[in-house]
């Protein structure tokens, strides 16, 4: 195999561990795109924080003007907050996904 047939599998098997999100848009190793973490974070906040972005940012240890960015779409959140957010909710037993 030669070096662009190798990297053409690295890119094929990178695009396939994404998940149906298609790789370049996924925010996790999951495949969540923009879409589906902006929902996890509000079934988080909703269910755990009672609906308050103030709460939620303190947990998250990010700003609450952020917070609602997120949530109202003027930004995409990051793969550590997800990641974060998932492992809150696994602590407290909060059923997110």
């Amino acid at each position: 195999m030669s070096e662009t047939d190798n990297t053409k599998a690295a890119a094929a098997a990178a695009g396939a561990a994404a998940g149906a999100g298609g790789g370049e848009d996924a925010l996790d190793d999951r495949g969540t795109d923009a879409t589906g973490g902006v929902a996890l974070l509000r079934r988080l906040r909703d269910a755990g924080f009672d609906g308050d972005n103030e709460k939620f940012s303190i947990a998250l240890g990010r700003p609450v003007e952020e917070i609602a960015a997120w949530l109202e779409g003027r930004e995409t959140p990051d793969d550590d907050i997800i990641m974060k957010a998932r492992g809150i909710a696994r602590e407290r037993s909060i059923e997110i996904e």
